[in-house]
């Protein structure tokens, strides 16, 4: 998976050195985009909701992902229609 390979390229493993947090991390940001991707590749991708720790990755890591150009574009959907809702919301508050 390309996007597995953009966060192995982005750590920096020292000679002689093992960490094991970096290591989970990696698999566990790994696991998230993948689940993104599933999400965003359904015919229904509109109707599927982005964790905490999804939205999270995206937030904090979102310009160091690579995605196919699909899903970008419609996880861009996604994203937007989310602020707009939220937007929308905070007014009738």
């Amino acid at each position: 998976m390309k996007s597995e390979n953009q966060i192995h390229q982005n750590i920096i493993k020292f000679p002689g050195s093992e960490n094991k947090a970096v290591d989970e991390q990696t698999k566990e940001f790994a696991r998230l985009i993948k689940s993104i991707s599933i999400k965003m590749n359904k015919s229904d991708f509109d109707q599927h909701i982005l964790s905490h720790k999804e939205l999270s990755l995206l937030s904090n890591h979102g310009e160091a992902i690579e995605l196919a150009p699909l899903i970008a574009a419609r996880l861009n959907s996604v994203l937007a229609t989310s602020l707009i809702r939220n937007s929308l919301l905070e007014d009738l508050i």
